[in-house]
């Protein structure tokens, strides 16, 4: 099960920011090619503008204690999120300009998925990102998420029982991706089984914790 074998953490320091942005170096500059690797070359962090107003989540491997795993939430008025630079959108029953949070620069290390079973691991870290973005959300009094995402995404979603809105026509962003929406007071309804997996890791109570509580765990 997830939480016997991972741990979410959000980055709640700069040391712990610095590892996110590696790790996104890592993967979508060297692994993927999806950014420009001489731009972060000398730092070797991959960032952007939304940074500075993100939340950011790191994955940790419990056994070897390495982080293998990330993503992060844009809070914003929908206006100003990044998913407008690459679709349009059209949020249902918004006659404003609402604050939401967008799901992004989601990423497993290429040489930690090449030593387990994609089938089984991705979806399970994938999950385990979600919950803690859902229960941050709502902690924040945030109810709406956005995604940008291949249909391969929502459709491991959807079979958790996560009800995702197409909220407009597909857009090619490395790769074909769409762009959708969970309520997040709605959209888990249908996670009720209790012998799913599923069920059994979002009807758990911590789904994060902090990288300055986990330091100070590991050192006290």
């Amino acid at each position: 099960m997830f939480d016997s074998r991972y741990e979410v953490v959000l980055a709640n320091s700069p040391e712990s920011r610095e590892i996110h942005f590696n790790l996104r170096y890592k993967v979508f500059c060297l692994e993927k090619g999806f950014e420009n690797s001489d731009k972060f070359h000398s730092e070797e962090m991959e960032r952007d503008e939304y940074d500075d107003q993100a939340i950011h989540f790191l994955v940790r491997e419990r056994v070897r204690n390495r982080w293998i795993g990330a993503a992060r939430l844009v809070i914003d008025k929908v206006s100003t999120l990044p998913i407008n630079k690459a679709a349009e959108i059209e949020l249902p029953g918004a006659d404003h300009d609402p604050v939401v949070a967008e799901f992004s620069r989601l990423l497993v290390l290429d040489n930690f998925r090449q030593v387990r079973s994609k089938t089984a691991t991705d979806p399970e870290i994938l999950l385990g990102l979600i919950r803690a973005a859902r229960d941050y959300c709502l902690q924040q009094e945030i109810t709406n998420v956005l995604f940008l995402c291949r249909r391969s995404i929502q459709r491991i979603l959807g079979n958790a029982g996560i009800d995702m809105l197409q909220i407009g026509s597909p857009c090619i962003h490395r790769g074909v991706r769409a762009p959708y929406l969970v309520d997040l007071e709605t959209g888990f309804d249908r996670i009720r089984d209790p012998y799913s997996r599923a069920y059994q890791m979002f009807s758990r109570n911590q789904s994060y914790c902090y990288y300055s509580d986990l330091y100070s765990r590991r050192v006290a």
